[in-house]
């Protein structure tokens, strides 16, 4: 194979050096993983083992891809190619005994983190209200990163002067470690705690691992914390062919505890290192590239590189200004919508960006009312749905017997009578005696404390658990059909009309095709414990669907590593781009790492790129006058005003309300105009053309009129929300502005259908 025919220089020169450090610095669009895929096939041309080859990047996206890459550069070669956190469940399921963890220790996501937090919380009397479990978590998870133990960070908080809440943390913390161990298992971020400790105090495997791993690769190097940089040290100090790709320029997760210091540092910390530039761009336009090099400049924190592209000078950036976020959704929307009619674009060539998720709700009205199909992410996501959730704590639960959070989870799931006051007695009794749960739970009918019916619902259940097995199931798929049958876990929601039901089936059904997928790609090599690492480190976007044929919206943290022929970035005003909570610090760092978020935007884009901006814009729910951001005055775009476009004029939504008001909009549209956060590549999908409006459980409709004891008649125009926080938005015949109502308690009377 000749790389140097498919290769520039500079990539050519990455991919042939092997022997010793390397930095590679390489640009947005400069072909970062055509370098790594065959700098990994070059070395095997060589006669270096695959075996002896560790790649390691960050998404599960991106070692999907970079694998597949080099399976086609080089068939047959089992490289091993992963995120971090997957390389360290690997360590932790052979070495884990040495923290004390057995190797069918199950993961805590962020929803099982917090849930147990609370659960710390309330044993230690402290409101969960005045002191929130993703906050303390927050801290937590930043302390690990950091690698910082519970016993250093009360430490820590015993020599600095008095701050509640980091006081809260402190006392929750070590609560919170020994209930993880107790249990049997780890949150993500003791992923890379626990295997940086073993690194470090342990030298035999840490020359072991140093002595397999003979050439590593890290891409997004940029983005490790401390506790990732300790990792990749530590298998790196005999054998030191390490190879680390990244962009101090595309540093931007400094919030949750990435270091731009070990880019920036690469070349302290290996005096003898080469370093190389990936400075073409194959991506972007050169006015757009030329837009995204002059807003960097300003950055200090950084390797000076010099972006150039043999691409087409493109289309001027344009600055769109409006009057408010609504004027800005519905022209978002009718500028996709007359490029699709009119250029050759399909819905997958749009992307939308925001700093704030917040900011995405007018734009999804906007989209639904022009009949723009689009996904979201970072919705709620498909392993965060309670039905999925729960299906999955049976499985953690079979495989882990002492992962209390999955036990509280399921163990009245279907409701079996087994409420929260027996589940606190039993969780005493199993501590009094240091027994597990579910062990407490078999012999339930020796607890003193619980009643002979309880006790009985309980031990039958310990019971059902127990008489499931992966080795008598034969396969994931299997045991998870066992698990629906025996416990009724949809039978409830089959006949019920509801779609909120129908959609749980769908997601069960969604969970049970993804099984059987991963049965089928691992064969005999299918365990429980596998399927449950592929679920639990899912991310957001790795459920992005790029040939899904719509326009996707997301924050600007989400899209990184992405990338689209068309982007609108949207509120570009200070206070959002940058951040408000950055220019309150006046903190220089984290001003760099916003201008830094705001390249890694503009660069996502390869044709077209449109920025806006508003007069005024809802935050918090107060209407607020905004400020131009700093960052417009280092570019230099062109700027288009459409503040008067229709300030004489009702905008498209305006029309829209009046013609509910005059019963011309059919039930049709008024459906399409729901706004529904869609859950990306689920089976939820499979209901989306539903044609019929889909009752509320309290019987409401979208076009449905109602009446109001107060404000009338009127019409049900969109519905948001799920179960008791499902919300009935309607615009009332005497009224300008539509009203919400939460369904679960509001005084609306249907009326019917228009």
């Amino acid at each position: 194979m000749d790389f140097q025919q498919v290769l520039t220089s500079p990539q050519f020169e990455a991919v042939s050096y092997h022997e010793g450090p390397l930095l590679v610095l390489a640009g947005p669009g400069s072909g970062k993983t055509r370098v790594i895929t065959h700098r990994i096939a070059s070395l095997i041309h060589t006669g270096i083992s695959p075996h002896q080859i560790l790649g390691i990047t960050f998404t599960n996206k991106a070692s999907d891809e970079m694998g597949e890459r080099v399976q086609q550069l080089i068939p047959n070669a089992r490289v091993e190619i992963s995120t971090f956190h997957k390389f360290c469940v690997r360590i932790l399921r052979r070495y884990g005994n040495v923290v004390g963890l057995d190797s069918n220790f199950s993961i805590f996501d962020t929803t099982d983190q917090q849930q147990l937090i609370r659960h710390v919380l309330n044993e230690l009397d402290i409101d969960t209200v005045a002191y929130n479990p993703s906050t303390i978590g927050s801290m937590i998870s930043r302390a690990k990163n950091d690698l910082i133990s519970a016993e250093q960070f009360v430490e820590a908080y015993q020599e600095s002067v008095g701050d509640h809440l980091q006081a809260v943390a402190a006392r929750v913390y070590p609560v919170y470690q020994r209930l993880l161990l107790e249990s049997n298992a780890v949150d993500f971020d003791d992923l890379l705690l626990h295997v940086a400790s073993l690194l470090r105090d342990s030298p035999e495997l840490r020359e072991s691992l140093d002595e397999r791993y003979q050439y590593i690769l890290v891409d997004e190097y940029q983005d490790t914390n401390l506790a990732q940089y300790q990792i990749v040290m530590g298998l790196s100090l005999n054998t030191r062919n390490l190879c680390v790709t990244g962009d101090p320029d595309q540093s931007i997760y400094g919030w949750r505890g990435a270091k731009i210091e070990n880019i920036l540092q690469f070349e302290r910390d290996f005096p003898d290192c080469k370093t190389i530039r990936l400075e073409q761009n194959f991506r972007s336009t050169k006015e757009i590239l030329r837009v995204a090099d002059c807003l960097i400049s300003h950055n200090q924190k950084r390797k000076a590189k010099t972006l150039f592209t043999e691409n087409e000078e493109g289309k001027p950036v344009e600055l769109l200004c409006f009057n408010d976020e609504r004027q800005e959704a519905d022209e978002v929307a009718l500028r996709i919508r007359n490029s699709i009619d009119q250029e050759d674009f399909d819905y997958s060539d749009f992307a939308i960006f925001y700093r704030v998720n917040s900011l995405s709700r007018e734009l999804e009205l906007a989209l639904a009312r022009y009949k723009i199909p689009y996904q979201l992410a970072g919705s709620v996501a498909f392993y965060e749905r309670t039905e999925v959730k729960d299906l999955l704590s049976y499985l953690k639960l079979i495989n882990n017997p002492d992962d209390r959070i999955a036990f509280s989870r399921i163990v009245n799931k279907p409701l079996r009578g087994i409420g929260k006051t027996t589940q606190n007695k039993l969780i005493r009794w199993a501590d009094e005696r240091g027994v597990r749960l579910l062990e407490a739970a078999h012999q339930a009918t020796d607890c003193p404390t619980l009643s002979k019916r309880a006790s009985t619902m309980v031990a039958r259940f310990a019971k059902m658990i127990s008489s499931f097995s992966m080795a008598d199931s034969g396969s994931v798929a299997h045991l998870m059909e066992a698990i629906i049958d025996s416990t009724r876990l949809v039978d409830s929601w089959k006949e019920s009309p509801d779609e909120e039901d129908q959609q749980r089936i769908a997601n069960v059904n969604e969970l049970l095709s993804t099984a059987r997928k991963y049965d089928e790609i691992f064969g005999e090599e299918t365990t429980l414990e596998g399927f449950l690492e592929v679920s639990t480190l899912a991310s957001a976007t790795d459920q992005l669907d790029d040939s899904a044929g719509r326009v996707t919206l997301m924050t600007l943290h989400a899209a990184k590593g992405l990338e689209y022929p068309v982007v609108f970035i949207i509120g570009v005003e200070q206070n959002l781009i940058p951040h408000e909570r950055v220019l309150r610090d006046e903190y220089r760092d984290g001003l760099e790492e916003e201008r830094r978020l705001f390249f890694v935007g503009i660069t996502r884009a390869e044709q077209r790129l449109f920025l806006t901006q508003t007069r005024e814009r809802s935050l918090r729910g107060r209407p607020w006058r905004t400020i131009t951001s700093d960052f417009l005055k280092e570019i230099d775009v062109d700027v288009k005003d459409q503040t008067d476009h229709i300030s004489d004029s009702k905008s498209h939504f305006d029309e829209f309300v009046e013609s509910v008001k005059r019963g011309e909009v059919d039930s049709e549209t008024l459906k399409a105009t729901t706004s529904k956060r869609p859950l990306l590549m689920t089976g939820a999908d499979l209901l989306k053309e539903t044609p019929e409006a889909a009752d509320l459980p309290q019987g409401f409709s979208v076009g449905m009129r109602v009446r109001h004891p107060r404000y009338g008649v009127g019409t049900v125009i969109s519905m948001s929300g799920y179960a008791r926080k499902r919300a009935v938005n309607v615009i009332f015949d005497n009224e300008k502005e539509s009203q919400t109502f939460m369904a679960a308690h509001c005084p609306l009377q249907p009326l019917g259908l228009r």
